[in-house]
């Protein structure tokens, strides 16, 4: 079909305008129907008028260039498995225990955001109150240091540091 307005080109936009409804309630029966070639499109100044094929050639070329950009920046790859950094973020898990090493930057950033932390701050399985997980950290301390005192062969204090924790776990019994 020809251009309706210059008569020479073939139409290849085509617009439908519908008026809107009167003032008292009821349609106007006023539909136009315009078939263009994209030349006089333009020169109606129509809100898409050619735009087709140089927006889509544009498009397809900053996706082609975003995609260069982001295969760039996912170069970070374990060498004992292959796990590369975009899969790790992809799936959220690793492919050995090598990932670990590699990627512990990202991991700890993952782990930051998904649990709010990067160590364990919650229970521990079978205590549940905090006077006997205070108990058991004093009892663990208690015990980091009496060895210690024992590979300097401070024996006295190693002594004094046995007596503490005895009292300790006895408190557990009673």
């Amino acid at each position: 079909m020809k251009c309706q307005f210059c008569q020479v080109n073939q139409s290849n936009v085509h617009v439908t305008e519908v008026e809107q409804w009167d003032g008292f309630g009821g349609p106007k029966n006023k539909i136009l129907i315009k078939h263009l070639c994209e030349a006089c499109a333009q020169r109606q100044d129509l809100p898409f008028a050619g735009a087709g094929a140089k927006a889509s050639a544009k498009l397809w070329q900053l996706m082609n260039l975003t995609a260069k950009v982001e295969i760039k920046t996912s170069v970070l790859a374990c060498p004992h498995c292959g796990t590369t950094q975009l899969e790790l973020r992809k799936k959220g898990r690793v492919g050995c225990p090598k990932c670990y090493e590699v990627f512990s930057q990202d991991l700890e950033t993952m782990l930051e955001r998904i649990h709010g932390a990067t160590s364990h701050v919650g229970r521990v399985p079978g205590i549940a109150n905090s006077y006997e997980r205070d108990r058991m950290e004093q009892i663990n301390q208690l015990k980091a240091r009496l060895d210690q005192a024992i590979h300097k062969e401070e024996f006295e204090a190693a002594a004094g540091l046995r007596d503490q924790l005895a009292e300790l776990e006895q408190r557990k019994e009673a």
